[in-house]
């Protein structure tokens, strides 16, 4: 098992395991798995990216600062254990590392087999092994970034994941067992050994479900009330609405196939398009046909037959007259 564990973390150094969503993006700098010599630490340092930590077997010791420190009580250097996606990532270090007296509010930890922590961007810790038990750490450090977002439907992913970065920001100092952490990290390294089919969509699964196994290991209930996030129906059937009709543009949709689809019926689902988009379901429809076939005249790789045909005009005569109407211009013009 352990071999398999190794091999998996060997594998995850070689391969992109990068999150790239419309609303997240979150780059890895490292996945592995680190066997530490007898007696071996890691000086107080910190990192500008998140720090996942969990000990799989052996004891050690884990200390925290428990406050902010001045620009001049640390330098710079480039990071001891360097990122996939940025190979100019900084650490930082304390400049004085034995007068550990001018440092307040130090705490001090005994970890073993199951032991998990995290540190948040710019909180310094320090680690180190025993001698006659050495650590075995799995660890993930990243970057976590919110993007803005064009589409009212994603909405709530992008509370959600703003919750998650809210909880993994605290300036939180716990050390706690957490055998759910365990599994999820070695079911990443198992994935990336075994490489089954899909084994890396399953692993960049794993990888997010492990972020959010910390962020719920760093809720303070007392603090964050769990929230479910709330679904704009209106929105959500706009966009059944609309993806029925797109999938359907070369041929006549009717009011009663419309209004089949996305459970509604034919009086409702009139009395809402003219609601929310001010004209009737029929020139609603025309709408999106004529946006479909703006978009591919522009394009210039299809004949005005070709483009009335996939748009569902009965002509290009059609089509030329209802874009005239809708755009002011015609086909040969935009």
């Amino acid at each position: 098992m352990e071999d398999i564990i190794f091999e998996g973390s060997n594998v995850l150094k070689i391969i992109d395991i990068d999150l790239k969503y419309p609303e997240l993006e979150i780059l890895v700098d490292f996945l592995h798995v680190y066997q530490y010599k007898p007696n071996e630490t890691f000086t107080f340092h910190s990192h500008p990216n998140f720090e996942l930590h969990y000990y799989a077997s052996g004891e050690g010791e884990v200390v925290f600062i428990d406050n902010q420190l001045a620009s001049n009580e640390y330098f710079t250097m480039p990071a001891a254990v360097k990122s996939k996606s940025d190979p100019t990532l900084i650490e930082y270090q304390i400049e004085k590392e034995g007068n550990l007296n001018s440092i307040n509010k130090t705490k001090i930890f005994k970890v073993k087999a199951g032991s998990t922590f995290f540190n948040p961007p710019g909180q310094f810790c320090w680690q180190k092994s025993s001698d006659d038990k050495p650590l075995i750490e799995y660890a993930m450090r990243f970057s976590f970034k919110i993007k803005k977002s064009e589409n009212p439907v994603n909405a709530h992913f992008v509370k959600e994941y703003k919750l998650i970065q809210q909880l993994l920001t605290q300036q939180i100092i716990k050390v706690e067992e957490n055998f759910e952490i365990k599994e999820i990290f070695e079911t990443i390294f198992k994935e990336a050994y075994y490489k089954k089919p899909a084994f890396l969509v399953k692993i960049k699964n794993e990888f997010l479900n492990l972020i959010i196994a910390y962020a719920r290991f760093a809720w303070d209930k007392k603090q964050f009330s769990f929230f479910i996030p709330e679904i704009d129906t209106n929105i959500k059937r706009l966009s059944m609405i609309e993806n029925y009709i797109a999938a359907n543009l070369s041929v006549n949709i009717t009011i009663e196939q419309l209004a089949k689809n996305v459970n509604m019926s034919e009086r409702n689902l009139c009395r809402f398009i003219k609601e929310k988009k001010g004209v009737s379901i029929h020139q609603y429809i025309t709408q999106l046909k004529v946006n479909k076939a703006v978009s591919l005249i522009k394009l210039k790789e299809h004949s005005l037959i070709d483009i009335a045909i996939i748009t569902g005009f009965s002509s290009p005569f059609h089509l030329s007259k209802s874009v005239k109407k809708l755009t002011r211009k015609s086909p040969s013009e935009l």
